[in-house]
């Protein structure tokens, strides 16, 4: 059965989520792309710790969809490694389901 997620990037700029969001919209992968404003990150990568401004992209999508939205990511990211992780909704109404499907190309077709 088809559930919904979130799955959860980081951008280095409001552009490269912009652009991340726009064309997961246009291959209608996603119902909804939240764009968080920039935040502050502090994080390890290949043994340095770094200060780093970002934007947070919440991505509303089902879980089949999960390989084809990280692939648009990657493709498009700048990072050596985007982080791309997803979070399971356990509990939601079926209306919001319902939208999701109706959303995302071709995926009523899979539940």
């Amino acid at each position: 059965m088809t559930c919904p997620i979130v799955i959860m990037t980081t951008t280095g700029s409001e552009q490269q989520a912009l652009t991340i969001a726009e064309e997961l919209m246009q291959q209608e992968l996603v119902a909804c792309v939240n764009i968080l404003p920039t935040m502050r990150s502090i994080y390890r990568f290949k043994g340095k710790v770094f200060d780093d401004e970002e934007n947070l992209l919440l991505i509303k999508t089902s879980d089949d969809m999960f390989d084809a939205v990280s692939e648009v990511i990657v493709q498009l990211h700048t990072y050596e490694v985007p982080e791309i992780v997803s979070f399971k909704v356990d509990q939601y109404r079926s209306s919001v389901l319902d939208w999701i499907i109706s959303s995302i190309g071709g995926a009523s077709n899979q539940t």
